[in-house]
């Protein structure tokens, strides 16, 4: 069994679809103390995490870029996943130490895709001394004198990504020079507005979820709200027929989905497909949300929280704002959420906010925000894998919907 953890954030292309995601990992040890793992350590639970994890589960076709400590490039060499797969991520320092650098390229030569971190040097050097680097990777907030030079060559080899991607005009500003690949909690964000209108298109969908939860809301409400909708319920049934619920005989009604699945399930796949109908980018926003939903509402169940709805709902919404390119407040004004639900999403609070706080710490395996939750050992991992699962399923319905 795996008691570490496998967090992933994902790597944007300038298009916004996903490159990939870059990995990071915690033992087991460092999830139960919420201490940080040393390399000694870290090296060790990729080890096992390699022999237990499938890789595609993490990152489907994907690229799953690993920062690798110079001593510990060994490694990769033991890891069972794909090597076309892996981008390794080492220090831009390796350039100084010859034994480092010839033990990088032997990995490139393998198969391993190489990005460099931070060099010294501008992209032309580095063309000429680190020909086995495929990427060039940037930390955004030690970027305040990058030059355009940069980026001239545009037939260039190398590739350039920069990460902690922290507001709009950093990114907006990267963009313009070139960048690659995207990575940062601005995707998470929305952007800032000058009005507190909320576009025509996006105020119809947050008033459709507002009816959808409304506390009061019977069964008879529910069918009433969705079948209105004709888009809605069409989808809805193509979802709830699909093989990903395993129905044996066809639902051709709201009612008889609300009594094959129940309402509340009812309530959150209406949800889904509304969210997933608002026109936002990247697309990815929606999987992160899906995730985070589905394990807020599996650790829920493994402490035996009553009422696990509620966290599947707060890990939905964790990122409508994002979607939405609105401030969570103003959305929380249209929709009619359990007071718990609010304080969760608005200030991470209470119950259910301590769950979703674990649940993004995930994303990271941040062991400190995990630590004191009392998950047993193992949890984290399972529960987080299997989410992942979930969504990437849910993902290919939805796409046919």
């Amino acid at each position: 069994m795996f008691d570490g953890l496998i967090g992933r954030v994902p790597i944007y292309t300038g298009t916004f679809d996903v490159f990939g995601y870059e990995l990071s990992v915690c033992s087991g040890e460092a999830l139960s103390t919420g201490t940080k793992d040393s390399e000694d350590q870290w090296a060790e639970t990729v080890r096992q995490a390699g022999q237990t994890v499938d890789l595609k589960d993490l990152v489907g076709d994907g690229r799953a870029m690993l920062r690798v400590p110079f001593a510990f490039l060994s490694v990769c060499e033991r890891l069972a996943w794909p090597k076309s797969q892996m981008v390794v991520a080492v220090s831009g320092d390796v350039l100084n130490d010859n034994t480092a650098q010839q033990a990088v390229a032997r990995l490139a030569e393998e198969g391993f895709t190489i990005a460099l971190h931070n060099p010294s040097c501008d992209l032309a050097e580095l063309r000429h001394t680190a020909g086995f680097a495929s990427i060039c990777s940037l930390d955004a907030r030690r970027l305040n004198d990058f030059k355009a030079r940069w980026t001239a060559n545009p037939g260039r080899a190398l590739r350039l990504l920069v990460r902690d991607v922290e507001t709009p005009d950093q990114y907006d500003r990267f963009c313009k020079l070139g960048f690659d690949y995207y990575e940062g909690v601005f995707f998470e964000r929305p952007r800032p507005i000058h009005s507190s209108d909320i576009p025509g298109n996006r105020l119809a969908v947050l008033e459709l979820l507002g009816r959808l939860h409304d506390p009061n809301a019977e069964i008879a409400d529910a069918e009433a709200i969705i079948t209105r909708d004709l888009t809605l319920s069409y989808k809805l049934l193509r979802l709830v027929n699909s093989a990903f619920f395993g129905v044996t005989k066809r639902v051709d009604s709201i009612r008889r989905a609300v009594t094959f699945l129940g309402l509340q399930r009812v309530k959150n796949w209406a949800s889904v497909i509304l969210v997933n109908s608002v026109d936002y980018r990247p697309r990815e926003l929606l999987i992160t949300a899906m995730v985070r939903a589905r394990a807020c509402e599996l650790l829920a169940e493994q402490l035996k929280r009553p009422d696990t709805e509620r966290y599947y709902i707060a890990g939905l919404f964790s990122l409508l704002d994002a979607i939405m390119d609105v401030p969570i407040g103003n959305i929380l004004r249209h929709l009619n959420l359990d007071d718990s639900i609010n304080e969760a999403l608005l200030r991470g609070s209470g119950p259910i906010g301590e769950i979703l706080r674990a649940v993004i710490a995930f994303e990271r395996a941040e062991s400190g925000q995990i630590h004191g939750c009392g998950f047993e050992p193992g949890v984290p991992a399972r529960v987080y894998l299997e989410s992942i699962r979930w969504a990437t399923s849910a993902r290919r319905i939805l796409e046919t919907a």
